[in-house]
């Protein structure tokens, strides 16, 4: 029974660092984005793709790294005249980015910062 607890904690901690990470590569990508090392384009199409499968970038809700690459799309979505054609094309992109735009997390964010571990 203990080791089975040690387990579940240690695999919670694991797997809250793995969020974490995953975050912090969400926000460096929408750096990249900032930076335009591809056409935009290119950008929505990676993350059209990626959302395929998902309702947010990391997780069950909205963290960080969901702000993060919708305000690095923005600019792009709002000079994009949305077409049916275009609309289809990027269809878990335009879903994605209007449920995050409806959400209150634009208002109110509710971030949590990484903490550092404390060692003895």
């Amino acid at each position: 029974q203990k080791c089975s607890s040690i387990h579940n904690l240690t695999f919670r901690k694991s797997s809250k660092l793995s969020l974490q990470l995953q975050i912090m590569q969400w926000v460096q990508y929408s750096y990249q984005m900032q930076e335009k090392k591809m056409p935009m384009y290119r950008y929505a199409d990676e993350i059209n793709s990626f959302l395929a499968t998902k309702t947010f970038m990391v997780g069950n809700s909205i963290t960080i790294a969901d702000i993060a690459i919708a305000l690095g799309i923005y600019k792009y979505l709002g000079k994009l005249l949305i077409t049916p054609e275009i609309q289809w094309e990027f269809s878990s992109l335009v879903r994605w980015y209007n449920m995050i735009q409806s959400s209150n997390s634009w208002i109110h964010p509710q971030i949590e910062f990484f903490r550092r571990p404390f060692y003895c």
